[in-house]
This record gives structure tokens, C-alpha cells and sequence, in this order.
């Protein structure tokens, strides 16, 4: 099983975020120095995830250095994970005492999604307002989050096979590409020969919609369905 998927399905209960802010203070609370493995000409990206007893929060670093400094208010967090190289590398770190010490044995547990679709109101890629529960009230949907790392979606046979099996109803894709870009997220899933709706981050919706489906520290692509009661699957 992935180990960041596994490792964030154990704490996906406590998930929640703090916008504008981070779990690494600046000079100030306990010291941690992690040095990574060297990396890629592809790595670049890297998911830093404090967790603590009240929750937990990802910072997401681009053109990272191998070597990290983190500072981290130990009230708050007492775990932290770090992963890049599109997930296939993890580390964990956890407070014991006054001292941090890396783990190596990681709990096997799946990612666990919402029962229901939450609420999520947003402008797409092309300035639309959208409303998700008006969409999937209409049709079905395919949900897919892109990877942070390469903006990696689904191909066109995929989606077409889904949309095979989805008859009568027709899925409406909906893109969720975590790029600040509008343009950026356009030409991506047109590139890829894909349809359908497409919201970048430029304004926050990605961010959001990550955090409300409990897939905010995924490395790799996601999907699912909802379906017109907005019960997903």
C-alpha cells in the first residue's frame, strides 16, 4: 500500500486546516532538522504534515532543499510526516520527550473520503461561478484531483470506460488542479484530450476542496464518484 495514503487515512479523523497560516513557526518552538535523500530532476515538490491531539495541518514546499529546519510549537503538534518524490518517499517524525526521533514502522490504514459530498462554492478556470451540489443534483459526478506534482489526472480511456458503465446517466468530470493558474489548469486537461469542469487554485477552491474531501496531503491522483444525492463512491 502507498505509505502516504496509508498514513493519512489514520489521521484523516482529526484533519482540519488553518488558512494563512503554517505548522512551522518562524524561529520559534521545538527544533527539528530532517535531511532528505537526494533528490530527482522531477522532485519537487514535498507535503510537510504536523499532527497533533487537536488535529493536523500540511504546508506543501516547491524546489524544496534537502535539508529541512522546522521549527514547531509542541503543544499543537507532536507528530510531523514528510513526504516528496511524488509520495514514493515518507518519513516520520514523533516527539518523545523533548527529543524528536524518526519512526519506521508506519500503521497500514486506508484514505477514508466523506459519506456525503460537503458543501463547496467556488469560480472555476474560466471565471463560472460553480455550485457542487447544483452540479451533481443534475448528473452524476467524477471527481478527480490532480496530482500536486505533475498535474496528473486520468486519460480519456478511463474516463470513457467510467462514462460506459455510468449509462444512462452521463458523468460530468470535475478537475481540481492544484496550480494557481487558470490557464495553467485549462490547457492541462485539454492537452490530455479531457472535458469537462476545471478549477485551478487561483483563488483558494482547490485548497479548500482538498481539505473538505480529506485529501489535502495525497501525492498521487485521486477520483471518485457522486452521485445525484450527492452520496460518494
Amino acid at each position: 500500500m502507498h505509505k502516504l495514503t496509508a498514513l493519512f487515512g489514520l489521521f484523516s479523523l482529526f484533519s482540519f486546516t488553518l488558512f494563512g497560516s503554517s505548522c512551522r513557526s518562524d524561529q520559534r518552538g521545538s527544533h527539528l532538522v530532517i535531511q532528505l535523500d537526494a533528490k530527482t530532476s522531477r522532485d519537487t515538490v514535498a507535503f510537510i504534515t504536523c499532527i497533533g491531539p487537536e488535529g493536523q495541518m500540511t504546508d506543501t514546499l516547491t524546489h524544496f532543499d534537502t535539508k529541512l529546519e522546522l521549527y514547531l510549537d509542541t503543544a499543537r503538534f507532536r507528530s510531523v510526516l514528510v513526504s516528496h518524490d511524488a509520495g514514493q518517499r515518507v518519513r516520520l517524525f514523533e516527539l518523545i520527550g523533548a527529543e524528536w526521533k524518526e519512526q519506521t514502522n508506519f500503521p497500514e490504514q486506508k484514505m477514508k473520503l466523506p459519506a456525503e459530498a460537503p458543501y463547496l462554492v467556488g469560480k472555476d478556470a474560466s471565471g463560472k461561478e460553480r455550485n457542487l451540489t447544483d452540479l451533481y443534483r443534475k448528473h452524476p459526478l467524477l471527481v478527480v484531483f490532480a496530482s500536486p506534482e505533475g498535474l496528473n489526472t486520468m486519460t480519456s480511456n478511463e474516463i470513457r470506460e467510467l462514462r460506459a458503465k455510468a449509462k444512462p446517466d452521463s458523468l460530468i468530470a470535475v478537475f481540481f488542479m492544484p496550480t494557481t493558474s487558470d490557464s495553467t489548469a485549462r490547457l492541462r486537461v485539454k492537452r490530455d484530450s479531457l472535458d469537462g469542469i476545471v478549477f485551478s487554485d487561483s483563488l483558494g477552491v482547490v485548497s479548500e476542496a482538498r481539505r473538505l474531501f480529506g485529501v489535502e496531503g495525497q501525492a498521487k491522483s485521486v477520483h471518485f464518484r457522486i452521485d445525484t444525492l450527492g452520496r460518494i463512491k
